[in-house]
Protein backbone atom coordinates (compact mmCIF):
# COMPACT_ATOMS: atom_id res chain seq x y z
CA UNK A 1 0.00 0.00 0.00
CA UNK A 2 1.18 3.15 -0.90
CA UNK A 3 2.30 5.46 2.11
CA UNK A 4 0.03 8.52 3.53
CA UNK A 5 2.33 11.38 3.53
CA UNK A 6 2.24 13.63 5.94
CA UNK A 7 4.69 16.91 6.03
CA UNK A 8 5.10 20.14 8.16
CA UNK A 9 7.12 23.20 7.99
CA UNK A 10 6.60 24.82 11.39
CA UNK A 11 8.57 25.87 13.21
CA UNK A 12 9.32 24.23 16.31
CA UNK A 13 9.66 26.83 19.14
CA UNK A 14 10.87 24.63 22.05
CA UNK A 15 13.98 23.82 19.95
CA UNK A 16 15.32 26.83 19.66
CA UNK A 17 15.68 27.17 23.57
CA UNK A 18 18.25 23.92 22.34
CA UNK A 19 16.26 21.43 25.05
CA UNK A 20 13.92 19.05 24.91
CA UNK A 21 10.14 19.61 24.93
CA UNK A 22 10.16 17.35 28.30
CA UNK A 23 12.95 19.08 29.53
CA UNK A 24 10.79 22.54 29.79
CA UNK A 25 8.28 21.29 32.58
CA UNK A 26 8.85 22.83 35.66
CA UNK A 27 10.65 25.89 33.94
CA UNK A 28 9.05 29.37 33.79
CA UNK A 29 8.46 31.28 30.88
CA UNK A 30 8.97 34.21 32.07
CA UNK A 31 12.95 33.20 33.10
CA UNK A 32 14.69 35.58 30.58
CA UNK A 33 15.51 32.49 28.67
CA UNK A 34 12.25 31.39 26.20
CA UNK A 35 12.35 33.37 22.90
CA UNK A 36 9.45 35.54 21.14
CA UNK A 37 6.87 35.22 20.14
CA UNK A 38 5.90 32.65 22.35
CA UNK A 39 2.22 30.86 22.01
CA UNK A 40 1.19 28.97 25.51
CA UNK A 41 -1.64 27.13 26.66
CA UNK A 42 -3.49 27.71 30.07
CA UNK A 43 -3.83 24.27 31.91
CA UNK A 44 -6.64 25.76 34.54
CA UNK A 45 -8.43 27.10 31.18
CA UNK A 46 -8.17 23.74 29.67
CA UNK A 47 -9.17 21.66 32.41
CA UNK A 48 -12.51 23.60 33.38
CA UNK A 49 -13.36 23.31 29.48
CA UNK A 50 -12.84 19.97 29.30
CA UNK A 51 -15.45 19.32 32.16
CA UNK A 52 -17.32 21.85 31.25
CA UNK A 53 -18.18 19.95 27.67
CA UNK A 54 -18.30 17.17 29.24
CA UNK A 55 -21.23 18.01 31.57
CA UNK A 56 -23.05 20.00 28.93
CA UNK A 57 -23.35 16.50 27.07
CA UNK A 58 -24.41 14.53 29.90
CA UNK A 59 -27.08 17.06 30.61
CA UNK A 60 -28.13 16.56 26.89
CA UNK A 61 -27.83 13.33 26.47
CA UNK A 62 -25.25 13.42 23.98
CA UNK A 63 -22.06 12.34 22.22
CA UNK A 64 -18.89 13.64 21.39
CA UNK A 65 -16.74 13.25 19.02
CA UNK A 66 -14.19 16.26 18.79
CA UNK A 67 -12.88 17.42 16.02
CA UNK A 68 -9.00 16.69 15.79
CA UNK A 69 -8.32 19.26 13.18
CA UNK A 70 -8.69 21.82 16.08
CA UNK A 71 -5.78 21.00 18.08
CA UNK A 72 -4.46 17.52 16.10
CA UNK A 73 -2.41 16.68 19.20
CA UNK A 74 -2.14 13.31 20.75
CA UNK A 75 -1.99 14.54 24.05
CA UNK A 76 -5.28 16.63 24.15
CA UNK A 77 -7.20 14.31 22.24
CA UNK A 78 -6.34 11.96 24.99
CA UNK A 79 -7.74 14.08 27.57
CA UNK A 80 -10.71 14.79 25.52
CA UNK A 81 -11.32 10.99 25.38
CA UNK A 82 -10.58 10.27 28.79
CA UNK A 83 -13.66 13.30 29.81
CA UNK A 84 -15.96 10.63 28.03
CA UNK A 85 -15.50 11.60 24.37
CA UNK A 86 -17.53 9.48 21.86
CA UNK A 87 -14.84 9.22 19.56
CA UNK A 88 -12.74 11.74 17.80
CA UNK A 89 -13.97 13.74 14.03
CA UNK A 90 -10.76 14.48 11.38
CA UNK A 91 -11.35 15.70 8.59
CA UNK A 92 -9.22 13.16 6.14
CA UNK A 93 -7.45 10.03 5.84
CA UNK A 94 -3.94 11.36 6.88
CA UNK A 95 -5.22 12.72 10.19
CA UNK A 96 -7.35 9.50 11.03
CA UNK A 97 -4.02 7.31 10.11
CA UNK A 98 -1.93 9.85 12.58
CA UNK A 99 -5.03 9.16 15.41
CA UNK A 100 -5.07 5.65 14.93
CA UNK A 101 -1.07 5.08 15.27
CA UNK A 102 -1.45 7.26 19.37
CA UNK A 103 -4.31 4.50 19.97
CA UNK A 104 -7.60 6.36 19.08
CA UNK A 105 -9.93 3.49 18.46
CA UNK A 106 -13.07 5.07 16.95
CA UNK A 107 -12.45 7.53 14.04
CA UNK A 108 -15.33 9.76 12.47
CA UNK A 109 -13.75 11.00 9.08
CA UNK A 110 -16.44 13.90 7.94
CA UNK A 111 -15.62 13.49 4.55
CA UNK A 112 -15.93 10.89 2.02
CA UNK A 113 -13.06 8.90 1.38
CA UNK A 114 -12.15 9.43 -2.26
CA UNK A 115 -8.71 8.82 -2.53
CA UNK A 116 -7.66 5.10 -3.55
CA UNK A 117 -4.62 4.72 -1.07
CA UNK A 118 -6.93 6.29 1.73
CA UNK A 119 -9.67 3.88 1.30
CA UNK A 120 -7.00 1.09 0.71
CA UNK A 121 -5.51 2.07 4.35
CA UNK A 122 -9.06 2.82 5.86
CA UNK A 123 -9.82 -0.99 4.83
CA UNK A 124 -6.59 -2.24 6.16
CA UNK A 125 -7.40 -0.18 10.14
CA UNK A 126 -11.04 -1.43 10.25
CA UNK A 127 -9.41 -5.05 9.67
CA UNK A 128 -7.03 -4.48 12.58
CA UNK A 129 -9.97 -3.17 14.79
CA UNK A 130 -10.53 0.61 14.37
CA UNK A 131 -14.43 1.78 14.29
CA UNK A 132 -14.27 4.13 11.29
CA UNK A 133 -17.09 6.16 9.97
CA UNK A 134 -16.92 8.27 7.05
CA UNK A 135 -19.45 10.05 4.76
CA UNK A 136 -21.08 9.50 1.76
CA UNK A 137 -22.77 12.24 -0.25
CA UNK A 138 -23.15 10.73 -3.74
CA UNK A 139 -23.76 7.17 -5.77
CA UNK A 140 -20.14 8.20 -7.08
CA UNK A 141 -18.49 8.20 -3.57
CA UNK A 142 -20.25 5.16 -2.63
CA UNK A 143 -19.31 3.28 -5.70
CA UNK A 144 -15.30 3.98 -4.80
CA UNK A 145 -15.79 2.54 -1.61
CA UNK A 146 -16.92 -0.55 -3.17
CA UNK A 147 -15.04 -0.77 -6.71
CA UNK A 148 -11.72 -0.53 -4.29
CA UNK A 149 -12.93 -3.40 -1.97
CA UNK A 150 -13.67 -5.53 -5.32
CA UNK A 151 -10.26 -5.04 -6.64
CA UNK A 152 -8.47 -6.01 -3.38
CA UNK A 153 -9.94 -8.76 -1.42
CA UNK A 154 -12.88 -10.36 0.01
CA UNK A 155 -13.43 -8.61 3.87
CA UNK A 156 -14.61 -9.45 6.86
CA UNK A 157 -15.04 -5.88 8.60
CA UNK A 158 -16.70 -2.64 7.07
CA UNK A 159 -16.57 0.85 7.17
CA UNK A 160 -19.86 2.83 8.75
CA UNK A 161 -21.03 5.34 6.21
CA UNK A 162 -23.16 8.70 6.99
CA UNK A 163 -25.09 9.77 4.00
CA UNK A 164 -24.46 13.19 4.69
CA UNK A 165 -27.34 16.03 4.20
CA UNK A 166 -26.65 19.37 2.52
CA UNK A 167 -28.04 22.03 1.19
CA UNK A 168 -28.44 24.46 -1.84
CA UNK A 169 -25.64 27.10 -1.20
CA UNK A 170 -23.50 24.92 1.82
CA UNK A 171 -20.83 22.66 1.46
CA UNK A 172 -21.27 18.88 0.55
CA UNK A 173 -23.74 16.77 0.81
CA UNK A 174 -26.70 15.48 -0.93
CA UNK A 175 -29.20 18.44 -1.94
CA UNK A 176 -32.43 16.64 -1.62
CA UNK A 177 -34.90 14.19 0.09
CA UNK A 178 -35.03 12.30 -2.15
CA UNK A 179 -31.37 12.14 -3.22
CA UNK A 180 -30.54 10.99 0.48
CA UNK A 181 -32.99 7.99 0.65
CA UNK A 182 -31.19 7.10 -2.80
CA UNK A 183 -28.56 7.05 -1.42
CA UNK A 184 -28.70 5.45 1.44
CA UNK A 185 -30.49 2.32 -0.03
CA UNK A 186 -27.52 1.98 -2.57
CA UNK A 187 -25.27 2.00 0.78
CA UNK A 188 -27.54 -1.07 2.58
CA UNK A 189 -27.12 -3.34 -1.08
CA UNK A 190 -22.97 -2.35 -0.64
CA UNK A 191 -21.65 -5.36 0.92
CA UNK A 192 -18.35 -3.32 1.66
CA UNK A 193 -19.71 -0.67 4.28
CA UNK A 194 -22.86 -0.52 6.97
CA UNK A 195 -25.34 2.29 6.13
CA UNK A 196 -25.19 3.81 10.74
CA UNK A 197 -27.17 6.96 10.00
CA UNK A 198 -27.03 10.32 8.77
CA UNK A 199 -24.53 13.16 9.23
CA UNK A 200 -24.84 17.35 8.25
CA UNK A 201 -22.52 20.56 8.97
CA UNK A 202 -24.93 23.92 10.49
CA UNK A 203 -21.81 26.23 10.46
CA UNK A 204 -21.30 27.25 7.15
CA UNK A 205 -24.86 28.96 7.48
CA UNK A 206 -23.03 31.43 9.85
CA UNK A 207 -21.84 34.40 8.15
CA UNK A 208 -21.43 36.92 11.28
CA UNK A 209 -17.83 36.27 11.32
CA UNK A 210 -16.86 39.68 12.23
CA UNK A 211 -15.80 41.50 15.16
CA UNK A 212 -19.35 43.70 14.93
CA UNK A 213 -21.62 40.90 15.77
CA UNK A 214 -21.70 39.69 19.77
CA UNK A 215 -23.75 36.21 18.15
CA UNK A 216 -25.28 34.73 15.08
CA UNK A 217 -27.62 36.96 13.95
CA UNK A 218 -31.16 36.36 13.55
CA UNK A 219 -30.99 35.76 9.96
CA UNK A 220 -28.22 33.15 10.23
CA UNK A 221 -29.56 31.55 13.06
CA UNK A 222 -32.68 30.84 11.81
CA UNK A 223 -30.87 29.48 8.68
CA UNK A 224 -29.04 27.03 10.85
CA UNK A 225 -32.37 25.97 12.89
CA UNK A 226 -34.09 25.54 9.35
CA UNK A 227 -31.23 23.17 8.34
CA UNK A 228 -31.38 21.01 11.03
CA UNK A 229 -34.70 20.50 11.04
CA UNK A 230 -34.00 19.28 7.53
CA UNK A 231 -31.35 16.88 9.14
CA UNK A 232 -34.26 15.69 11.67
CA UNK A 233 -37.05 14.92 9.24
CA UNK A 234 -34.23 13.29 6.80
CA UNK A 235 -33.11 11.35 10.09
CA UNK A 236 -36.77 10.10 11.06
CA UNK A 237 -37.49 9.24 7.04
CA UNK A 238 -34.55 7.11 6.52
CA UNK A 239 -35.32 5.38 9.82
CA UNK A 240 -38.61 4.56 9.22
CA UNK A 241 -37.89 3.22 6.10
CA UNK A 242 -35.70 0.89 7.77
CA UNK A 243 -32.33 1.55 6.11
CA UNK A 244 -29.92 1.88 8.59
CA UNK A 245 -28.31 -1.24 9.68
CA UNK A 246 -29.96 -3.63 12.20
CA UNK A 247 -27.47 -4.19 15.58
CA UNK A 248 -25.45 -1.23 16.75
CA UNK A 249 -27.21 2.02 17.37
CA UNK A 250 -27.88 4.75 14.18
CA UNK A 251 -25.49 7.81 14.52
CA UNK A 252 -27.20 11.58 13.31
CA UNK A 253 -24.34 13.91 13.73
CA UNK A 254 -23.83 17.51 13.38
CA UNK A 255 -22.11 20.80 15.40
CA UNK A 256 -19.65 23.10 15.18
CA UNK A 257 -18.14 24.77 18.03
CA UNK A 258 -20.69 27.70 17.58
CA UNK A 259 -24.61 26.08 17.81
CA UNK A 260 -24.11 23.05 18.95
CA UNK A 261 -27.49 23.86 21.66
CA UNK A 262 -29.58 23.97 18.50
CA UNK A 263 -28.10 20.78 17.68
CA UNK A 264 -29.30 19.06 20.61
CA UNK A 265 -32.24 21.27 20.78
CA UNK A 266 -32.92 19.55 17.43
CA UNK A 267 -31.51 16.62 16.65
CA UNK A 268 -32.11 15.51 19.92
CA UNK A 269 -35.76 14.39 20.49
CA UNK A 270 -35.57 13.02 17.09
CA UNK A 271 -32.27 11.00 18.23
CA UNK A 272 -33.89 9.70 21.36
CA UNK A 273 -37.09 8.61 19.72
CA UNK A 274 -35.23 6.21 16.78
CA UNK A 275 -33.06 4.77 20.26
CA UNK A 276 -29.96 7.20 18.04
CA UNK A 277 -26.73 8.67 18.96
CA UNK A 278 -26.53 12.25 18.47
CA UNK A 279 -22.94 13.20 17.94
CA UNK A 280 -21.40 16.44 17.89
CA UNK A 281 -18.34 16.95 16.51
CA UNK A 282 -17.32 20.59 18.55
CA UNK A 283 -13.65 20.82 18.70
CA UNK A 284 -12.32 24.45 19.50
CA UNK A 285 -14.09 24.11 22.91
CA UNK A 286 -11.01 22.81 24.53
CA UNK A 287 -9.36 26.03 24.14
CA UNK A 288 -11.86 28.41 22.86
CA UNK A 289 -10.35 31.73 22.01
CA UNK A 290 -10.96 35.72 22.54
CA UNK A 291 -12.46 36.46 19.85
CA UNK A 292 -15.23 34.51 17.50
CA UNK A 293 -15.91 31.42 19.97
CA UNK A 294 -16.29 33.75 22.92
CA UNK A 295 -19.17 36.00 21.02
CA UNK A 296 -20.99 33.02 19.87
CA UNK A 297 -20.61 30.49 22.15
CA UNK A 298 -23.70 28.65 23.31
CA UNK A 299 -22.17 29.06 26.46
CA UNK A 300 -22.40 32.42 26.67
CA UNK A 301 -25.50 32.61 28.74
CA UNK A 302 -25.95 28.99 29.66
CA UNK A 303 -28.69 28.46 32.66
CA UNK A 304 -26.83 25.68 34.73
CA UNK A 305 -23.09 25.43 33.30
CA UNK A 306 -20.27 28.23 33.54
CA UNK A 307 -18.70 29.88 30.11
CA UNK A 308 -15.68 28.27 28.77
CA UNK A 309 -12.11 30.34 29.36
CA UNK A 310 -10.29 31.20 26.53
CA UNK A 311 -6.88 29.22 26.86
CA UNK A 312 -4.25 30.39 24.39
CA UNK A 313 -2.40 33.35 24.53
CA UNK A 314 -0.01 34.80 22.34
CA UNK A 315 3.26 36.54 24.21
CA UNK A 316 5.17 38.82 22.33
CA UNK A 317 7.55 41.78 22.68
CA UNK A 318 7.26 45.21 21.57
CA UNK A 319 10.08 45.80 18.52
CA UNK A 320 9.58 49.38 17.98
CA UNK A 321 7.51 52.93 19.18
CA UNK A 322 8.28 54.83 15.83
CA UNK A 323 5.06 57.08 16.43
CA UNK A 324 3.58 58.08 19.48
CA UNK A 325 -0.08 56.17 18.98
CA UNK A 326 1.59 52.92 17.09
CA UNK A 327 3.83 50.18 18.37
CA UNK A 328 5.24 47.35 16.26
CA UNK A 329 5.49 43.69 17.74
CA UNK A 330 7.21 40.91 16.88
CA UNK A 331 4.04 38.82 16.29
CA UNK A 332 2.75 38.40 12.89
CA UNK A 333 0.65 35.66 10.51
CA UNK A 334 3.21 32.57 10.75
CA UNK A 335 2.40 32.71 14.22
CA UNK A 336 -1.11 33.45 15.53
CA UNK A 337 -4.85 32.84 13.72
CA UNK A 338 -5.62 35.77 11.35
CA UNK A 339 -8.55 34.14 9.54
CA UNK A 340 -11.30 35.11 11.95
CA UNK A 341 -10.05 38.16 13.53
CA UNK A 342 -7.10 39.75 14.63
CA UNK A 343 -5.55 39.12 17.89
CA UNK A 344 -6.42 40.55 21.20
CA UNK A 345 -4.18 42.29 23.24
CA UNK A 346 -4.72 41.63 27.08
CA UNK A 347 -1.37 42.45 29.42
CA UNK A 348 1.50 44.40 29.31
CA UNK A 349 4.52 43.23 31.52
CA UNK A 350 7.79 45.33 32.40
CA UNK A 351 10.24 43.58 34.55
CA UNK A 352 7.87 41.18 36.26
CA UNK A 353 4.99 43.32 36.43
CA UNK A 354 1.85 42.68 34.60
CA UNK A 355 -0.85 45.10 34.03
CA UNK A 356 -3.94 44.97 32.14
CA UNK A 357 -4.19 46.99 28.78
CA UNK A 358 -6.34 49.65 27.77
CA UNK A 359 -9.67 48.41 26.25
CA UNK A 360 -8.70 51.18 23.39
CA UNK A 361 -5.63 49.23 22.57
CA UNK A 362 -6.17 47.32 18.51
CA UNK A 363 -4.17 45.12 16.71
CA UNK A 364 -4.58 47.15 13.40
CA UNK A 365 -2.96 44.65 10.68
CA UNK A 366 -0.75 41.77 10.71
CA UNK A 367 2.31 40.99 8.24
CA UNK A 368 4.12 37.89 8.61
CA UNK A 369 6.20 38.90 11.51
CA UNK A 370 5.40 42.02 12.51
CA UNK A 371 1.93 43.39 14.35
CA UNK A 372 0.90 46.95 14.39
CA UNK A 373 -0.49 48.00 17.80
CA UNK A 374 -2.78 51.05 17.47
CA UNK A 375 -2.19 52.63 21.77
CA UNK A 376 -2.89 56.30 23.37
CA UNK A 377 0.49 58.59 22.94
CA UNK A 378 0.06 58.95 26.69
CA UNK A 379 0.21 55.14 27.12
CA UNK A 380 3.26 53.51 28.83
CA UNK A 381 4.89 50.84 26.73
CA UNK A 382 8.50 50.28 25.40
CA UNK A 383 10.82 48.67 23.07
CA UNK A 384 11.45 45.35 25.03
CA UNK A 385 8.05 45.35 26.79
CA UNK A 386 6.16 42.25 26.71
CA UNK A 387 2.27 42.08 25.63
CA UNK A 388 0.26 39.48 25.68
CA UNK A 389 -2.69 38.74 22.74
CA UNK A 390 -5.84 36.24 22.84
CA UNK A 391 -6.60 34.64 19.37
CA UNK A 392 -9.81 34.32 17.52
CA UNK A 393 -10.14 30.66 15.95
CA UNK A 394 -7.74 28.52 17.92
CA UNK A 395 -7.31 25.75 14.68
CA UNK A 396 -5.16 28.14 12.44
CA UNK A 397 -2.88 29.07 15.76
CA UNK A 398 -2.33 25.52 16.69
CA UNK A 399 -1.08 24.47 13.01
CA UNK A 400 2.18 27.12 13.56
CA UNK A 401 3.26 25.64 15.93
CA UNK A 402 4.85 22.11 16.91
CA UNK A 403 5.08 22.66 20.78
CA UNK A 404 2.81 24.86 22.80
CA UNK A 405 4.12 24.93 26.61
CA UNK A 406 0.91 24.56 28.89
CA UNK A 407 1.50 26.60 31.63
CA UNK A 408 0.11 27.67 35.39
CA UNK A 409 -1.26 31.23 36.44
CA UNK A 410 2.49 32.11 37.02
CA UNK A 411 4.06 30.80 33.77
CA UNK A 412 5.42 27.77 35.02
CA UNK A 413 5.27 24.63 32.71
CA UNK A 414 3.29 22.26 33.38
CA UNK A 415 3.42 20.04 30.38
CA UNK A 416 4.39 20.82 26.70
CA UNK A 417 2.09 20.60 23.89
CA UNK A 418 2.89 18.92 20.54
CA UNK A 419 1.08 19.25 17.31
CA UNK A 420 0.89 16.65 14.50
CA UNK A 421 -0.73 18.64 11.57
Amino acid sequence: MAALLRYSTKAAPCDLVGTGADALIGRNIFDGSFPSPLVVARADAIKHNLATMSEFCRLHGAQLAPHAKTTMSPALITRQIAHGAWGVTVANAVQARTLSHHGVRRILIANQLINEPAITWAFDAVEQGLDLYCFVDSIEGLDRLNCVDRLDRDRAERISVLVEIGRSGGRSGVRSLDEAITLAEQASAVPSVRCAGIAGYEGVFLSAHDSAHDHANDHDRQAVQEYLRVLAASFERIAGLGLFEAGDAPVVTAGGSACFDDVVNILGPVAQNHGAELVLRSGCYITHDDGFYRRVSPLRSHPDLPSFRPALEAIAQVTSRPEPALALVDLGKRDVSFDEGLPVPLWRQRRGKRVAVPNSWRVSRLMDQHGFLSVDPKDELAVGDLVSFGISHPCTTFDKWTHIPEVGDDGTIVAVVSTEF
